[in-house]
């Protein structure tokens, strides 16, 4: 089931574009444009557009229903808040939908000044604002958005926003000094942070906006030293330039690093991450990062994409960790959001995804030690096929299973032996997989499983499919076989050619619960029909046809075609209508070898058929005079051959209408 949380105002998409720095970035970011939002129109709009699409990706809601339960709202007091900082441009204090989580009092600029430090109420840049608004945007106000930390009530944390970048200029994610970065870690520890976000960033040996290069050495020891010793989890953004190098302080072990990613529809795909997004053996985890809509200058709302927006949603649902149990230590934390991740791409973590999308739900069910149902949704089971397609190939088929992303294919030597996976099929709509190089004439056993996507992000998995068996054949099934009516005595068979073949057998039967008996044999691949005559009038034939190849003389069959049928009688007549005035004219070709017509009338779709005349052996024309104006008359006709006394009838034509 689809979770959906819909106590917002849905985003209305206003004409408004503003070009903005792509967050997370480094050097100046002007890639794309965000697009901005009137906080007026957005409180008016529908909710279900889709525009908070992230918080059931990573279970928001589920994890702050849980919160409740864990610790009713009766029972919470002021001080059980977590703390959070955001180490960026400053927040804009005066924003309607920050409100209600955040604390002016510790919204302070630290960049180039000395303690203590000055409060600001708007800073020059929207970056924090932006990174703010994912993590503590007031929830149920019916305005914009809701932070990931908000929770039901807006009770559960204490945001700060300390600016790091002057104001003099904010060109790029490496803007910031050491020195300046280092203050605001300190500023946030003294003041009881438990988590602090920092979506800034840089290359090694890059240079601050002063042109002074960076001193990693002294910023890792200051981020240790918050870690290990305060006990303060630091999330970081990985960067968007979609390269594995070096991306400081989100490569620092201590540290937190999200990659960004999409709202995908196969988390099977390495394009689940975003396609900006750093990615590397560094990063830890992701988080949606792309399409998302957040806070900005002026009371304002925008959408964008970079790590900056996937960074905080991590630090939020930290705070919510903290919030059920304040005891974990830092690296607890870290390691219970990298096991409860959703996981995304290959198995287990990966360079493109980390451990995968971070899950507040499991995360905080985890911190709290609870056990909670995670069976994942099922997909419906394949029904598998085998046959031989060639001497040393077999053909495994399936049918479609819908939302499934691809298929894997197994095979096994004995029915209940161990079967290994051969294969992946990387599409949904894919029915089929040929296996070559088998040994000839060896039997194998597949079996089938499907693998798909739920509508919010996780993975899921069918069962296996019924075990289907085939031998590497001589040739392959006989395809497209087709059985006519040639007369009342004679019925022509023609087939595709089969591709390996040296010949075909031709198999038929005349009795319902009879056995089939080979009636021919054609010794040559291109042969690919045969007219079965001399049959006895009147009665239904059914056929099947195998192919064969010859190895060291002895021969090999494939798989049997589809069983067609035919019945030894005259040709269906084929008819044409005209009329003229009163009357209706049909003609018809002649049938061969036949004895007559029979031409039958009905007045009407619900009128019973009746014979109206009768043709002799040359008969090709009948005329119906004197009908009924506005009335409509259907015909068909119907071939015969008496032969030995007995009338044997052809198909009925197609039926024929005219209206007078």
């Amino acid at each position: 089931m689809k979770r959906r949380f819909l106590t917002r105002g849905s985003i209305c998409l206003a004409a408004v574009l503003a070009v903005t720095f792509v967050l997370g970035g480094s050097n100046i970011d002007v890639t794309r444009a965000e697009t901005a939002f009137d906080s007026q129109r957005l409180s008016q709009t529908k909710p279900g557009e889709g525009w908070e699409w992230t918080l059931d990706y990573m279970d928001v809601p589920e994890a702050w229903n849980l919160i409740d339960e864990i610790k009713p709202r009766q029972m919470r007091k002021e001080s059980d808040k977590i703390i959070v900082a955001t180490l960026d441009t400053g927040i804009d204090t005066s924003h309607p939908d920050l409100q209600a989580n955040l604390n002016k009092e510790h919204c302070v600029s630290v960049a180039g000044k000395t303690a203590p430090y000055p409060t600001y109420q708007t800073p020059k840049f929207p970056h924090g604002t932006k990174t703010a608004g994912i993590i503590a945007a007031t929830s149920g106000n019916g305005k914009g958005i809701s932070g990931v930390a908000a929770g039901n009530d807006n009770d559960l944390i204490s945001l700060m926003g300390v600016n790091v970048f002057q104001d003099k200029q904010y060109t790029a994610q490496s803007s910031a000094s050491t020195k300046d970065i280092i203050k605001g870690l300190n500023y946030a520890c003294d003041h009881g942070a438990r988590v602090i976000n920092m979506c800034l960033g840089h290359s090694p040996g890059a240079k601050d906006l002063s042109g002074k290069k960076h001193n990693d050495k002294a910023l890792e020891k200051a981020i240790n030293d918050a870690v290990y010793n305060k006990n303060v989890v630091i999330v970081c953004s990985a960067g968007n330039h979609n390269n594995e190098k070096t991306w400081y302080p989100s490569d620092f072990d201590a540290t937190i690093s999200v990659i960004s990613t999409q709202k995908y529809k196969n988390a099977w795909s390495r394009h689940t991450k975003a396609p900006s997004s750093n990615y590397g053996k560094k990063k830890d985890l992701s988080a949606p990062g792309d399409a998302i809509y957040t806070t900005t200058l002026g009371g304002a709302y925008v959408s964008g994409f970079g790590t900056s927006y996937a960074a905080p949603s991590v630090a939020a649902v930290a705070a919510l960790m903290l919030y059920v149990n304040p005891n974990l230590k830092a690296r607890e934390v870290k390691e219970i959001l990298c096991s409860t991740a959703t996981d995304l791409y290959t198995p287990g973590s990966d360079r493109y995804t980390g451990s995968g999308n971070v899950n507040a739900y499991r995360a905080v069910a985890a911190a709290a030690g609870r056990r909670i149902q995670t069976n994942a949704e099922a997909l419906p089971q394949p029904e598998a096929k085998a046959q031989s397609d060639g001497r040393h190939t077999i053909k495994v088929s399936w049918d479609r299973i819908p939302q499934a992303n691809g298929y894997w294919i197994y095979r096994a030597a004995e029915k209940n032996g161990h079967y290994k996976r051969i294969k992946q099929i990387r599409k949904g709509d894919q029915r089929y997989f040929l296996d070559p190089k088998r040994k000839f004439n060896k039997n194998y056993f597949y079996k089938v499983k499907a693998y798909g996507t739920t509508e919010d992000g996780k993975k899921m998995v069918s069962d296996f499919s019924s075990a289907a068996a085939a031998k590497a054949r001589g040739s392959g099934k006989v395809a497209a076989l087709k059985c006519k009516t040639i007369n009342y005595k004679t019925i022509a068979l023609s087939w595709k050619q089969t591709k390996n073949a040296d010949g075909y057998v031709v198999y038929r039967k005349t009795a319902n619960q009879g056995a089939y008996k080979p009636v021919k044999t054609i010794s040559k691949n291109t042969t690919t029909k045969w007219r079965n005559s001399k049959l006895r009038p009147g009665k239904t034939y059914s056929y099947k046809v195998c192919s064969y190849r010859v190895v060291s003389g002895k021969r090999y069959y494939g798989e049997a075609s589809e069983i067609k049928t035919g019945t030894a009688r005259p040709a269906r007549p084929a008819v044409t209508i005209s009329k003229k005035g009163a009357s209706i004219t049909l003609k018809w070709k002649k049938v061969p070898q036949a004895s007559g017509y029979k031409i039958y009338r009905s007045q009407g779709s619900s009128s019973k058929w009746k014979q109206v005349h009768k043709k002799g052996a040359n008969g090709r024309t009948y005329v119906n005079k004197g009908l009924i104006k506005g009335r409509k008359y259907r015909y068909k006709v119907v071939a015969y051959k008496r032969i030995h006394g007995k009338t044997v009838y052809s198909a009925y034509s197609a039926i024929k209408a005219k209206r007078i």
